[in-house]
């Protein structure tokens, strides 16, 4: 096992109970959907990494965060889920919250490989 699997082996086994499967699952649907992501801890989160693309998620004192750092990324899915607490790029699930992991699929999708009209979005954002 490297160094990075078993940190963030040692992550989970730190996520408290409440949202440890939630965790587990977002962690196998990233792996799932991009088995070559690079898996990593920064910033004390799991982070996973396709080029220079990333999400990572992270469990806080109250909720579970995912983070795209990147509005363009998330906005589809809190078009379709405005009781998803957001900030730029972040999405927060509170402990009694489900994760709905269908939807979030795209999430991560747009996080590790955005498409082109993401890409020009955020660009024209930038330039603002």
């Amino acid at each position: 096992m490297s160094e990075d699997s078993q940190a963030i082996a040692r992550y989970m086994a730190r996520v408290p109970e409440a949202r440890r499967e939630r965790a587990l699952a977002l962690h196998g649907l990233i792996l799932c959907l991009f088995p070559q992501v690079a898996v990593s801890l920064e910033h004390r989160m799991p982070t996973y990494r396709l080029g220079d693309n990333f999400i990572a998620w992270g469990s806080m004192k109250q909720h579970l965060a995912v983070y795209t750092c990147s509005g363009e990324r998330i906005a589809g899915y809190i078009a379709r889920h405005p009781e998803v607490q957001a900030g730029l790029g972040c999405l927060r699930y509170r402990d009694h919250q489900r994760l709905p992991l269908a939807d979030l699929g795209q999430v991560v999708k747009n996080a590790l490989a955005p498409s082109r009209a993401i890409l020009a979005r955020e660009v024209a954002r930038r330039r603002r």
